[in-house]
This record gives C-alpha cells, structure tokens and sequence, in this order.
C-alpha cells in the first residue's frame, strides 16, 4: 500500500489522491473529502468511474497509464481540459462555472508492495479563470468601443482606416473592386436649429439604420464625423456602388427620421471605386467620394453623383 503522511495529506489546500492502475483510489485527502462531499471511507476501492458516474476524461486515464507504467509525471492544465474530475463549485454570475476549474498533476509513487501508484494533485484555478475571463470581456469591450461611434454605434473613422489598408490590399491582390460612398444628410444645421441636439441626435440615429437596412452583412458602414457616413462595399464596382447609393437615397427620402416626416431629410452622396484599373491609396479613394459629394451638394443636394457609370470618373 502506497502511504502519504496524513498531516501533509490532509493539511494542504490541494486535493491529493492516489489511484492504481486499475484506477483504484487507495488515499482520498480531506480537501477532496470536503470538495467532493465523498468520505475516504467512501472513496476507498473504488474507481473514478464509480464515485463519478458521469466521468470521462481519457486525459487524465492517459496520464495514469503513462505515470505507472513509465513513472513519467503528467500535467494537466485548466486551459486544455477545464477539470479533471467533476467538483461543484460556490462560484456563479456571470464570469462564474458551475464546475470548479482544475490545474492537475500526476506523479509516480512507489508503494510498499512495489507496486507503482499515481498520485493524482488537484488545484483550483477556478477564481484565477473567472478572474482572467472578466478582465478578457473587459478587454474586448475596450477594443470593440475604440472602434465604435458612442451615438449610433456604427463603426468609426479609426475602424475605417484599419479596415480599409486590409481591405485593399486584398483587392490589389485578388483584383476585387470595391466602391467608397461617402454620404451627408442635407441641410443638418436646420434640422439642429428647429429641434435641438436631442432631435438631431435622433434623425443621425434614424438616418444610420435606414442606410444600415440597405446594405448587406459584408458591406461596412461608418459615422465618418457629424452627419456624414461613408459605406464601403467590397466587390463591388462603378456600376453597383451607384445603384446602390441611389436605393439609399430613395430609402432616405421616404422614411421618418426622428421628429421629421417623410421627405423632409434627405442625403447627398458621392461615389468612388477601386479597381485594378483605376487603382488608389484608402486615403485618394475617401478624397475622391469626397469630391463627387461637394459636387452633389453644389448641384443642388439630395442627388448621388456621378449618376451613370459613364460620367464616372477615375
């Protein structure tokens, strides 16, 4: 019989049991006793499988084997294999796991009866886990509100830029096109001066998913600053980045935006295109929609120029 001295067996804040190779359990501390709810008495002569009946973990059979016949010691993290046996654990919410999480080892013990035994040693990471998964969500929030705009919650210059050099690379690379619409809702000023910011605010909030409801999932739309927007569409080239500005001006048009009715806001938009024929830098493709959207703006507003791939200009 292998022996451990019970007063570091029992005394340590670390579940320790040791197991044959027929995975047998011969100690059971009182950390397992306790976690588990499972008595020594209980436990011993027993298998895993018999005081877990829901047990599978080929892991931590593997490492036993390895551990007796090889006397090779074994670990097993948290990361690849979550728990080695399952224990209930007080932790819950929202960064919280029913099951406790466990850093294990297993280790070579000679016995009396020169017989090699598997000591088994559990740790509970379960609080370092939610920890790590809390700080990770926060993280991401922090990241993902970098690259957002506070009011409408499109994306913002910054995810412009950097979605942008990707995205044209791809194109140069695989000779895709892509069209740049730079949009600005018209006469924005008045809106503010007849209803306030509060109304404003809600005609850009309106005005954002009346766009948004235009577009397809791939397509990237962005608050470019106050009340202008850019829509990026990849594979997509003169003739589809104007049909598609069209359907968002009509769309615009014909829909309530905040306090105002149908017809009351509408938007100018300029359309530039990428191609391998007429290729650009992000910043040369953002100047020239930019361009073509003054020039729907001075001819009188609401209008999408160019208006037919024919007049469009590289």
């Amino acid at each position: 019989m292998p022996r451990l001295p019970e007063r570091v067996r029992d005394r340590v804040p670390i579940g320790i049991a040791v197991l044959d190779g027929y995975y047998r359990v011969h100690s059971w501390n009182a950390w397992l006793a306790e976690k588990t709810a499972i008595s020594e008495e209980s436990a011993l002569g027993k298998t895993l499988q018999d005081l877990f009946p829901h047990f599978n973990s080929p892991r931590l059979i593997w490492a036993i084997g390895q551990v007796i016949t090889r006397r090779s010691p074994q670990v097993l993290s948290q990361a690849l294999n979550q728990f080695v046996i399952p224990i209930r654990t007080a932790i819950r919410g929202r960064h919280g796991t029913s099951l406790m999480q466990q850093q294990a080892y297993v280790n070579p013990l000679a016995g009396d009866d020169g017989r090699v035994y598997a000591v088994l040693s559990i740790l509970d990471v379960t609080e370092s886990v939610s920890r790590s998964s809390a700080l990770l969500e926060v993280a991401q929030k922090l990241q993902s509100d970098s690259n957002r705009d506070a009011l409408t919650g499109l994306y913002n210059r910054r995810f412009l830029w950097e979605w942008l050099v990707q995205q044209l690379k791809l194109c140069n690379r695989y000779d895709h096109s892509l069209a740049c619409l730079m949009l600005d809702i018209d006469h924005f000023k008045r809106v503010n001066d007849g209803h306030g910011h509060e109304g404003g605010d809600q005609v850009i909030k309106d005005f954002a998913q009346v766009v948004a409801a235009q577009l397809r999932d791939s397509d990237v739309l962005v608050r470019y600053g106050g009340e202008e927007f850019v829509v990026l569409i990849p594979h997509c080239g003169a003739e589809c980045g104007i049909a598609s500005a069209q359907r968002i001006l009509a769309a615009v048009r014909g829909s309530k935006l905040g306090p105002l009715a149908p017809g009351e806001v509408t938007c100018s938009i300029g359309v530039a295109c990428w191609s391998s024929d007429h290729p650009s830098t992000g910043e040369e493709l953002l100047k020239r929609a930019d361009k073509y959207l003054y020039e729907a703006k001075q001819g009188g507003r609401n209008a999408v120029v160019p208006k037919t791939v024919r007049a469009f200009k590289s």
